[in-house]
């Protein structure tokens, strides 16, 4: 079987053909940027928006893992046209493409965003029949349901399987610099100050990168077909937990300055990978403070 992976050379991407090599699938990565992480697949350089190109990768593929959008939320707000071009119409790109050539199914890579910004609700679980927010209060948020929706509605005008995929937090090796692990990283190594607004107790669900990775790997189940999964981490964890955790790992405490908190800060609310646990046999193996340990010691090594 052979795989496209388009955004295969980014952070998530290059874990997912990790996997899909370790487990002997033939992998063609489809990306603006070449792979710098060694693998020994197929490359076509290429943007997702190029129905063409798309057609012609996908001509010699079965099954197409779509990973490429814009990974950035602050780059939603200062470029809302291109951001969602990358996204959402990156996305009808492919399923069109997956059309003409009869593709085997899209997988897409979408996000716990879409259930929006939920009030705290104890223990009350978020699942993959929770509907989206019908308010989204970020763009970000509404193209990925718009993502999501278009795979709907090309399995139902055209007969285009689809797989949704709802991740959680991601961190782990090969992590963008700005996102909160490394940031909180480097600043403790460097003694600058970390803000934190409010308490610190908003929480959400980190996933290690690798055993995401191996929850992409396990949608390709026939039974994932036209499924939706929140493939997430076990736990909740809070702001000031991945402080401690850091301060416990590098032998260091944070210079911490506690700020008012943000207006409608969401506090998290607990999202259940219970379907993906049942249905395709998979769940999280790394510990957060585990994987984290694994995490810090890549990235000491390599800043």
């Amino acid at each position: 079987m052979k795989i496209i992976v388009t955004g295969g050379s980014g952070f998530i991407g290059s874990h997912v053909v990790d996997a899909l090599l370790d487990r002997d699938y033939e992998v063609v990565i489809y990306d603006l940027e070449a792979p710098r992480y060694g693998q020994s697949c197929g490359y076509v350089r290429g943007d997702t928006r190029d129905i063409a190109r798309m057609v012609q990768v996908l001509e010699s593929g079965d099954i197409v893992f779509h990973l490429a959008a814009e990974a950035n939320v602050n780059r939603f707000y200062e470029s809302p046209v291109y951001s969602n071009d990358i996204t959402a119409g990156a996305t009808l790109s492919v399923l069109e493409a997956a059309r003409r050539t009869k593709a085997a199914r899209v997988i897409l890579a979408s996000t716990e965003w879409v259930y929006g910004s939920l009030p705290d609700a104890g223990d009350e679980a978020i699942t993959e029949d929770t509907p989206c927010a019908e308010n989204p209060d970020h763009l970000y948020t509404s193209s990925k349901i718009a993502s999501e929706l278009y795979c709907r509605n090309y399995l139902e005008l055209y007969g285009v399987n689809y797989t949704v995929m709802r991740y959680g937090i991601p961190f782990g090796e090969r992590a963008r610099p700005e996102t909160v692990t490394p940031i909180f990283i480097r600043r403790i190594v460097r003694d600058d100050a970390i803000t934190i607004h409010g308490d610190g107790s908003q929480s959400r669900q980190f996933i290690y990168v690798k055993d995401l990775a191996r929850g992409n790997v396990a949608c390709l189940d026939q039974a994932a077909e036209n499924q939706t999964f929140n493939i997430n981490g076990k736990r909740r964890i809070s702001v000031l937990q991945i402080v401690r955790t850091l301060e416990n790992i590098l032998g260091k405490k944070a210079v911490l300055n506690f700020t008012e908190d943000r207006k409608g800060n969401f506090k998290g609310r607990f999202i259940s990978s219970e379907k993906a646990a049942r249905m395709l046999r998979w769940e999280p193996e790394q510990e957060y403070e585990e994987a984290m340990r694994k995490y810090v010691a890549w990235f000491l090594k390599n800043e």
